[in-house]
């Protein structure tokens, strides 16, 4: 009796000590599957540069080098440690006591450091050359492309991707297709595009557009030809010097000019060096009427998704008095 009594215990003591080592794999595996699901990165990226960023946490400490994806950024819900000093638009209102870094071609890189950012956000012309120096420093690092309306979708997506409010951005990006498709909408329809050319001041230097650029972009979705994409010259990002007699030949119906400093630089420009010049007043969008200064902070950058007021600014101007 005695004998049975301690088979029993001891088949009793096995069942336990096996149902233990059970439960203690089956935690151990569970264990495993987290550290395994949590070693899994917050976001890849892959930037204009074709490098792959890997984001593994949440990125809490941006800093961003390029006003257009500030304003992206800061439309999304986010909120930067560090940008750079107003180029061409002014920064957000939430933004505007954001610590300043230099400016955008001039770069304070011990001011960045200082931040300690964990993303640096650049500009594919400007900021190509700091990857390595971000990278070293342990610092992930995107450059971005900002010529396009494509390009501010895009941008505007990946701020939601980067802050965690994908809904909201996707939800930006639809309201702006829907404003932008009924301006165009608006376009009277006509047998012959009217052609255009824009004429970009850079200092003491002209420049015609190309393309791409946001305000060509912009220009030819509203169903006006680029008359200027025939010329043959160095193209530098979409720009080619500004040649008087390639543009007598062409005579856009209408024409643009853009300052990249002020808008009184340009108008000044203009009124010292060309309206004395029998050539340009040849021209018939001068000889029209047709000849418009474009706002800078509309069309040399535009704010994120407010894009749409720059759609809208030049279908007034071109379309009114249709």
């Amino acid at each position: 009796m005695k004998q049975l009594f301690k088979s029993v215990i001891f088949m009793m003591l096995l069942m336990i000590t096996v149902s233990g080592c059970q439960s203690a794999s089956k935690e151990q595996n569970n264990q495993k599957q987290t550290q395994s699901q949590s070693a899994e990165p917050y976001l890849k990226i892959k930037d204009f540069d074709g490098k792959i960023v890997t984001l593994q946490v949440k990125p809490k400490n941006i800093v961003v080098l390029k006003d257009e994806v500030l304003h992206s950024f800061y439309q999304v819900g986010g909120k930067a440690v560090g940008r750079t000093n107003a180029f061409t638009i002014d920064p957000p209102e939430e933004a505007k006591n954001v610590p300043k870094v230099g400016y955008m071609h001039e770069v304070n890189i011990e001011k960045v450091l200082e931040l300690k950012p964990d993303l640096v956000i650049g500009q594919r012309f400007t900021h190509g050359e700091l990857r390595d120096t971000f990278e070293k420093a342990g610092i992930a690092f995107i450059n971005l492309n900002t010529q396009s309306i494509d390009d501010i979708k895009n941008n505007t997506l990946l701020m939601g991707k980067i802050t965690g409010h994908e809904k909201k951005a996707e939800s930006l990006i639809k309201a702006m297709d829907s404003r932008i498709s009924q301006i165009i909408s608006q376009v009277p329809k006509k047998k012959k595009e009217p052609s255009f050319a824009i004429m970009t001041i850079m200092g003491d230097a002209v420049f015609v557009e190309q393309g791409p650029t946001i305000s060509v972009d912009i220009a030819k979705q509203l169903k006006l030809k680029n008359i200027t994409e025939s010329l043959e010259g160095e193209v530098m990002a979409g720009y080619i010097p500004f040649s008087m007699e390639a543009m007598v030949k062409l005579d856009p119906d209408y024409l643009f000019i853009l300052s990249h400093t002020t808008d009184e630089d340009a108008k000044k420009m203009v009124e010292n060096k060309f309206k004395s010049n029998p050539a340009w007043n040849s021209l018939s969008a001068v000889s029209d009427d047709k000849i418009y200064f474009l706002p800078k902070n509309k069309f040399v950058m535009a704010p994120g998704v407010k894009v749409v007021d720059s759609f809208q600014y030049m279908k007034d101007i071109v379309y009114s008095k249709e």
